[in-house]
């Protein structure tokens, strides 16, 4: 019986794990090595996220899930979590490619992950890095305002008096701007994942919500 614990395998880092090495199979996907490297980036980058989540507990875990296929506890195991492992894993056993992938994980060069500069973003990346940022500026240009001034205005009056989301909004504009440096630079970073987000309109976000912050807060 699947119960709630076991979302940790089919929303958490493992399941975002099996489905990167699935979607690594596809013909013409970015390589599994490539994929890692940006999982790497993504655990890392954050202090809070690599605190609870350091690379080593998430090959630790994948050992552990090695350890119980063919057993009675892993056909309890969520029948989408089970499939996908079945095809990240291929023609391997998922018993192999578990180890596998946990031994990949742990490799000590993984630690000295490539900058957003040297490893686009990928689609995947982009949504779990920047999911306010993209939210909030497809809103703006979304075509149900008549002027982006009128849909900033009714975007931030929508959040405001509590406006927690707003605050970790202007953290994801401002990282977006430090990690490029140039306009063109951050304009080619998003061209295919996440075209609609563009430096003029990062820009002109961020400074909204900044005006909103001194004159409501």
């Amino acid at each position: 019986m699947t119960t709630k614990h076991h979302e940790f395998l089919t929303r958490g880092a493992v399941g975002l794990l099996l489905s990167i090495a699935v979607a690594s199979r596809n013909p013409g996907a970015a390589p599994l090595e490539d994929e890692l490297q940006r999982l790497s980036r993504l655990l890392q980058d954050s202090r809070a996220i690599a605190h609870v989540m350091p690379l080593e507990s998430l090959a630790s875990l994948l050992d552990l899930l090695a350890d119980e296929v063919g057993t009675e506890v892993f056909e309890t195991r969520p029948a989408a979590y089970r499939e996908r492992l079945a095809r990240a894993a291929g023609d391997d056993a998922p018993t192999d490619f578990l180890r596998s992938l946990a031994e990949l994980v742990r490799d000590s060069q993984l630690l000295s992950y490539p900058d957003l500069t040297e490893l686009p973003l990928s689609d995947w990346e982009a949504s779990a890095r920047f999911s306010l940022t993209s939210a909030f500026i497809s809103s703006m240009v979304s075509g149900e305002y008549d002027s982006v001034e009128e849909a900033l205005d009714e975007i931030l009056t929508s959040e405001h008096p509590d406006c927690q989301e707003l605050a970790h909004l202007a953290g994801e504009l401002q990282r977006l701007l430090y990690l490029f440096r140039t306009p063109a630079e951050l304009d080619a970073a998003f061209a295919t994942a996440r075209p609609h987000v563009t430096h003029a309109r990062v820009r002109l976000l961020l400074d909204a919500v900044h005006a909103h912050f001194a004159e409501q807060h």
